[in-house]
């Protein structure tokens, strides 16, 4: 069904309201990601929605001009829109960042109307100011990704910046490799990057990861090494397997989409599969993923089961994924884009599981909020540091 101008406008808004609450489906994230590489103001009006100091403002004048008011006045703009058969692409584009958020933020102060807090006496923790993302050459030469510009060179191969978060590499002109030449990208916490290889596979990074690849393969085979989560689009080769090597494990495809989250100092390595087929060896033990099936490997033992890949893979749509995870593992994600530190008054409630979603760029109190929800535990926040107790 074609939708005019404002209803698209309006559809969008809605999809951003409920992405921030977790309650999105795979084809409706498939929808956001779509409209957001339709154009650059797209782009710039996802991002603004991404900024949590900008959406803290925001919602703070939202506040002030009062509910009922801003709703009201909202709903008489759409009348008036309607009536004179404005479309909304016809406005300047401010007007419509203006409608934009007034839609996006009325949602979201429903929402929290229907979370009220039980975290009580908190104190205010941000999202991590975003730290820099650095390229570490060959020669140990480091860059700054995000205050790259132009293209340049390395070991034969151009390089070059494809958009704000991607860098990409070019091997067409290269004759026969003789020695490979090693980069390693560090996304920071609080940060995501991406990069397309010179094979033409693009690789997703998660905060608080890295991931050192060959600047051109060579002709037997594909190979790079992770820490911390990746989401993989490999192009196929058949004559060369593509492999992530990470912790004690190697995972094994010839094209295929897959998750894999291996951070150091974490219990579970896991290995999630979109499409196609992977093979994950780790200690002697071997097993074959088909679609939909994940992979947990640890030092006790490594065993396969069925999950639901959109949540798996939805933080690269601004989700946190709670798939079975411990409470631990929880507050480890959690700890990549918030400033604080956990302390638990019961060693015991590490290992409580929760399932679920949650908007990583909510307030830490509604995120909290959620957990608490379950019954399990309760949180303590002051001077940056969350106490989990029963």
């Amino acid at each position: 069904m074609m939708m005019c101008g404002s209803e698209k406008w309006f559809r969008i808004a809605g999809l951003l309201a409920r992405q921030r609450v977790g309650q999105l489906s795979e084809k409706e994230l498939r929808e956001l990601e779509e409209w957001r590489e339709a154009s650059s103001e797209n782009k710039l009006l996802y991002d603004r929605w991404q900024d949590g100091e900008f959406l803290e403002a925001s919602f703070k004048s939202y506040q002030r001009i009062g509910r009922r008011k801003a709703l009201l006045d909202m709903e008489k703009r759409v009348q008036f829109q309607r009536k004179k058969k404005l479309r909304l692409q016809v406005l300047r584009w401010g007007s419509v960042a203006a409608v934009f958020v007034m839609v996006v933020l009325s949602s979201l102060y429903l929402f929290d109307r229907e979370t009220e807090k039980t975290v009580k006496e908190q104190v205010a923790i941000a999202l991590m100011k975003p730290q820099r993302p650095v390229l570490r050459l060959d020669n140990g030469t480091t860059m700054l990704l995000d205050s790259l510009k132009g293209n340049f060179e390395e070991a034969g191969v151009l390089v070059k910046k494809a958009g704000e978060s991607t860098l990409s590499y070019s091997a067409e002109n290269l004759s026969q490799v003789t020695q490979l030449a090693y980069n390693t990208i560090e996304v920071p916490k609080g940060a995501e990057f991406d990069l397309i290889l010179s094979d033409g596979t693009h690789v997703w990074l998660n905060a608080d990861s890295k991931l050192k690849y060959p600047v051109t393969f060579g002709n037997d085979a594909r190979e790079v090494e992770l820490e911390g989560e990746g989401y993989f689009k490999v192009t196929k080769d058949e004559k060369k397997p593509f492999r992530v090597v990470v912790k004690k494990q190697t995972v094994e495809v010839l094209g295929t989409e897959f998750n894999v989250d291996a951070y150091p100092g974490e219990r579970n390595t896991y290995t999630t599969l979109v499409s196609g087929k992977v093979k994950v060896d780790a200690d002697g033990q071997t097993v074959i993923l088909n679609p939909g099936m994940q992979s947990v490997v640890n030092d006790e033992k490594m065993y396969t089961r069925k999950v639901n890949v959109a949540e798996v893979i939805s933080w690269r749509n601004g989700m946190f994924v709670l798939e079975n995870h411990t409470l631990e593992e929880i507050m480890s994600k959690l700890a990549r884009w918030y400033d604080f530190t956990v302390f638990y008054q019961n060693m015991s409630l590490k290992e409580a599981t929760f399932k679920g979603k949650i908007p990583r760029y909510a307030s830490f109190e509604s995120v909290l909020n959620i957990l608490e929800k379950t019954g399990e535990v309760k949180f303590n926040v002051k001077n940056q540091i969350v106490t989990v107790y029963q």
